[in-house]
């Protein structure tokens, strides 16, 4: 059994009171927590480069696709915490725009201090299944993606981006003699310079960034499921979603792990229409080099936090649509089966996204360990409330004052 750095594959942050919620324990009430220090306004954006300031431009830019209606922005909009603007499980591209993807698309908020991938200690790398070490290298997946950019090869994208808007800052720091794949590579580089360079796409101005920072303070909720985030007879989310930083900077709320946790199977996935057809995260079928790594089948990269109450679908499949809905398939996937897994002949089909032969790979860490059904799950119904309170806190642009909804007040 794989034994790697994971748990409740969704969730984060610091305890410091017990109160109501059942299941961990009764800390005495804290005191009342001094008034937060009037926020500072925020500092100005700093300037982007000119190859940053082109990657900005390239990032919405439509007529790099092969439909010419398909930019980064398209699956990857600022509006949406630079994730899915809809609930679609998968997005449609492709030169005709009449392709499905294969997984959700994530937000590529907070990804600038992701570590490249190792396979010693299984961590890190960018996409579900860490196959880009860069934001160059992912940009690269998108582009010749058949079911994304649709690029047929580097000279197809170089002809696009000469009848683009992008064409005449591109020439400005690049000029104009390039071949496919020089060109190629200084949009990927733009592209990168982007990510890394725009606040927006890492403001860390959550309340829980304003709350560290003693500019606002937590209600007597999101305090409660600090602790349950915490608490490793209940949530246990902080095993893999880790609340703190090495290196002093705020957390991004994951280990960089990876985690096999048996999400079912989305029916609303085109692929998932051939009965044969398996996502399996490291091992394939969309990373190749680890395909006969059959103890990595079905784990995929434990996500970061941030925004997770806005998200439209979660898991890469986009299983399920709601923050709650997750935090409830954790606390009751084992106690209370039926509830996610079809029922065939009077059995539960468990895990049916996930082969027989691989299941020795999920994660028995705390929530899922030594429960069976019937049982009580590790989470209160107030708990689960609580909790789903504390992730609320890590959405980007809390402005100071602003009311919480009524369940978190």
């Amino acid at each position: 059994m794989i034994r790697i750095s994971h748990t409740l594959g969704l969730l984060l942050s610091a305890s410091l009171a017990a109160c109501g919620g059942g299941g961990g324990g009764g800390a005495p009430a804290p005191a009342p927590a001094p008034a937060p220090a009037p926020a500072p306004a925020p500092a100005p954006a700093p300037a982007l480069s000119a190859l940053a300031t082109l990657g900005q431009q390239v990032f919405n830019d439509r007529l790099l696709s092969g439909s010419g209606r398909m930019s980064c922005a398209t699956c990857h909009d600022p509006a949406f915490s630079h994730g899915a603007p809809n609930a679609l499980a998968v997005q449609i591209g492709g030169q005709f725009e009449s392709e499905f993807g294969q997984r959700a698309a994530p937000s590529i908020r907070y990804l600038e201090r992701l570590p490249p991938f190792d396979l010693a200690s299984l961590s890190g790398g960018l996409t579900a299944d860490g196959r880009a070490d860069s934001f160059a290298a992912q940009a690269h997946l998108v582009l010749f993606n058949p079911l994304e950019f649709d690029n047929a090869n580097a000279d197809a994208l170089a002809r696009r981006l000469r009848v683009s808007a992008t064409s005449q800052p591109f020439s400005v720091l690049f000029g104009s003699n390039g071949d496919g794949t020089t060109v190629t590579a200084q949009l990927e580089q733009a592209l990168q310079a982007f990510q890394l360079e725009d606040r927006s796409l890492h403001p860390y101005d959550s309340k829980f960034d304003l709350v560290q920072s003693n500019r606002a303070v937590f209600t007597a909720p999101e305090q409660r499921g600090q602790q349950v985030f915490r608490d490793p007879s209940r949530g246990n989310c902080s095993a893999c979603h880790f609340d703190f930083s090495a290196d002093g900077k705020p957390p991004l709320f994951t280990d960089f792990g990876y985690a096999a946790i048996g999400v079912p199977r989305n029916p609303a996935i085109p692929a998932n229409s051939d009965p044969n057809y398996f996502d399996l995260g490291l091992c394939g079928p969309l990373r190749k080099d680890l395909a006969d790594r059959k103890d990595l089948c079905g784990l995929f990269r434990t996500p970061g936090l941030r925004n997770i109450a806005l998200k439209p679908v979660f898991f890469h499949n986009g299983r399920f649509n709601t923050l709650a809905q997750v935090l409830d398939f954790y606390n009751t996937r084992d106690t209370e089966p039926e509830r996610w897994y079809p029922v065939q002949g009077g059995q539960v089909q468990k895990f049916d996204d996930l082969p027989a032969a691989y299941r020795a790979n999920l994660s028995t860490f705390p929530p899922f360990v030594g429960r069976k059904p019937g049982d009580r799950p590790p989470m209160s119904a107030q708990d689960l409330i609580d909790l789903e309170c504390f992730l609320r806190t890590l959405s980007d642009g809390h402005v100071v004052g602003t009311p919480p909804p009524p369940a978190c007040r």
